[in-house]
């Protein structure tokens, strides 16, 4: 991930300045799904809350148009980028890690479909 694009940040700290600012815990039915288990919550495709798959796309797409977004939770008070285990997704407790995880996915799915287009005029798997 380029952090410079996308930030987790926890309650008590300041949103940077000239970037989007998303809190995790508005999102309806967002948390609920990171609550469960991670081989279902990784699974995008198999996500009922569609309005929680389309604000992961939306931010995705938001990076991927060059747009800064922090991602703010309320369960953390202080996130450190430098102590996140990125490589050990399963053991994050975090909301704003994991949706930040997701959206890094989804970015590389929308990056893989350019790609794709652009190579042979067909999206294939």
């Amino acid at each position: 991930m380029n952090t410079i694009e996308i930030k987790n940040i926890g309650k008590k700290q300041t949103p940077r300045d000239n970037t989007l600012l998303f809190i995790v815990n508005e999102i309806e039915g967002l948390m609920e799904i990171l609550d469960k288990d991670f081989s279902e919550w990784s699974n995008f495709d198999c996500w009922e809350n569609i309005s929680a798959q389309q604000w992961i796309f939306s931010r995705a797409l938001d990076v991927y148009h060059g747009k800064k977004i922090d991602i703010k939770c309320e369960c953390c008070e202080f996130i450190d980028l430098d102590q996140i285990d990125r490589k050990n997704i399963t053991n994050q407790n975090c909301y704003g890690i994991k949706s930040t995880y997701m959206i890094e996915n989804i970015l590389d799915e929308i990056v893989l479909a350019k790609e794709r287009r652009e190579c042979d005029g067909t999206y294939s798997a």
